[in-house]
């Protein structure tokens, strides 16, 4: 017979058992209650302001019936429709983002503008744009790559000085050009440059070519049609070849290559008509709607302090959106940068290792610096040291640059290191410089970091006030800005002065109104980051 092995299970070793189970499904338990907790707090506090802002209280039963037969009950029941079938899903979730999307772009790159001045922003843009594009094109050219990393950043700082000090010369001849001849070349020839680009590479040169005479021909057709009727072409233009190409691209694509799922391009169209014919049965049969402090007046006009319907949010929003636009585009380049020289290029030994472990500790603990301390460092450098106007614009922008720069490095960082070493080590292999395993390897496979690190970072930038009050930032004015060193304001600002009105209807309605545009232009810029992340991420799975 044989021996037995072991000792029988006691009654105090099932006991601990059972307890070490407990104890873990009561600590899953408070999770998930903490995470419901967490959420619901968040949506109550979005009813609540979202209920304030739209002025819901003053609908009758027959507004909620009317807008749940035009709006709830047709975009639920094609939603349904469309998730049961994965093709029609994925093209209505692209559907909606290609016409909200450029839509919103157009708007942005038509109002952006036509605040600083279509000059300015044209003669900025190419000396800072051309001189890289240069250089990649060359590089392409000739098929020398060992350079174009270093020289990317060099020529664009170089164009960006040349831009500055060569103003005063490019700007008279500049003028010359009407501003619609300048919306036209930035927003439509470079829209029908890219999407001739997208035909090319899925059709063919031939489609290439009809897309992009597609494009400038229904610009050019709006262009003479508006000046034949005395009205300035430019946002008309930006409309068609921001908005209108892209979306019937998009369009005709769908219904080329992927017919199964055609149906889904009706989404963004159902809902829009929806809320049109709710609106209409809401006018026709006099029910009584909600008051709402989402106005075009809210949008288009500038502030007033003593009239709450007239009370305007244009000049901040013009203001917020260029801050965090210049704000990014100092933070992101210098912060990925810095984060490529620490992570593939420092050495680790010898006193250039040390300096870059010290700078590698001292941007961790820069990244959470309270923000009033960004504010008294730019208040030094703008104020003290360069002797600058307070409340000047680029004076924000580089100091909310700084303030998300070690989040941008340090987010960066951690991308680079999750890209495994034998990437790099098979493009080193194949004969690849460190330039190119950088470009083509380890870039590509980190950029969904990088952008989820740029999200947090922002959505941290776009509500900061401290900052700048700090820098004398005016909490309300009457115009956008009209350039990067005149004064201007921003939304976060604009609600902190209206929530200490006396007036009621500013404290409820323009407060919490405000706040909504602040939420969806956050959501906005996070979710085109989303969008490239995942589009990254789908290319790298495939």
């Amino acid at each position: 017979m044989a021996a037995e092995t072991g000792s029988p299970p006691t009654f105090e070793a099932d006991r601990e058992l059972w307890w070490r189970r407990v104890k873990g499904r009561l600590f899953e338990g408070a999770l998930v209650v903490a995470t419901l907790f967490g959420l619901l707090a968040l949506v109550a506090l979005f009813v609540l302001i979202g209920a304030d802002a739209f002025g819901v209280d003053a609908a009758s039963p027959e507004w909620y019936l009317v807008y749940l037969g035009t709006l709830v009950g047709p975009i639920g029941a094609y939603t349904l429709y469309v998730r049961r079938r994965p093709a029609m899903a994925e093209v209505n979730a692209r559907s909606y983002v290609v016409v909200f999307g450029c839509l919103a772009f157009s708007l942005v790159a038509f109002a952006v503008p036509d605040a600083l001045g279509p000059r300015d922003v044209g003669i900025h843009t190419v000396f800072t744009l051309g001189p890289p594009a240069f250089v990649l094109a060359y590089a392409r050219l000739v098929g020398e790559n060992q350079y174009t990393g270093p020289a990317i950043p060099i020529s664009t700082l170089l164009g960006l000085l040349a831009g500055f000090l060569l103003y005063d010369l490019v700007a008279p001849v500049v003028a010359l050009a009407a501003d619609w001849v300048l919306y036209a070349i930035f927003v439509p020839i470079s829209v029908a440059l890219i999407l001739g680009e997208i035909a090319r590479r899925r059709r063919s040169q031939r489609a290439a070519v009809v897309t992009v005479s597609a494009v400038l021909g229904a610009v050019g057709l709006t262009v003479v049609v508006a000046l034949v009727r005395g009205v300035d072409p430019s946002l008309w233009l930006v409309l068609v070849g921001g908005f209108v190409a892209p979306v019937a691209f998009f369009t005709v694509d769908t219904l080329h290559h992927n017919r199964n799922g055609a149906a889904g391009l009706l989404g963004p169209y159902v809902l829009v008509g929806g809320m049109l014919a709710g609106a209409w049965l809401v006018s026709f049969f006099d029910v009584s709607s909600i008051e709402t402090w989402l106005t075009p007046t809210l949008l288009l006009d500038s502030w007033s302090d003593f009239r709450p319907r007239q009370a305007g949010i244009y000049p901040q929003l013009i203001g917020s959106i260029v801050l965090v636009g210049l704000m990014a585009l100092l933070a992101f380049p210098v912060g990925v940068g810095a984060a490529i020289y620490l992570e593939e290029y420092a050495a680790s030994t010898g006193w250039r290792g040390r300096l870059a472990s010290v700078l590698d500790v001292n941007i961790s603990n820069l990244a959470g610096v309270p923000s009033v301390v960004y504010g008294l460092l730019g208040l030094a450098l703008f104020r003290q040291g360069f002797g600058l106007t307070p409340g000047i614009l680029i004076a924000g922008a580089v100091t909310l640059g700084l303030l998300i720069l070690p989040i941008v490095i340090v987010a960066a960082q951690e991308a680079l290191r999750s890209v495994p070493d034998e990437y790099r080590n098979a493009s080193y292999g194949l004969g690849a410089s460190r330039w190119q395993t950088v470009r083509n390897v380890v870039l590509p496979e980190a950029v969904p970091g990088i952008l989820t690190g740029t999200i947090l970072a922002l959505g941290r930038a776009i509500g900061e006030t401290a900052p700048l009050v700090m820098l004398a930032i005016a909490t309300t004015r009457f115009s956008p800005p009209d350039g990067i060193f005149s004064g201007a304001t921003a939304l976060p600002l604009q609600i902190f002065a209206a929530k200490g009105n006396n007036i009621p209807e500013y404290r409820t309605g323009v407060v919490a109104a405000a706040a909504v545009v602040l939420l969806a232009l956050m959501l906005l810029m996070n979710a085109a980051a989303i969008l490239i992340r995942n589009r990254y991420q789908k290319r790298d799975k495939s």
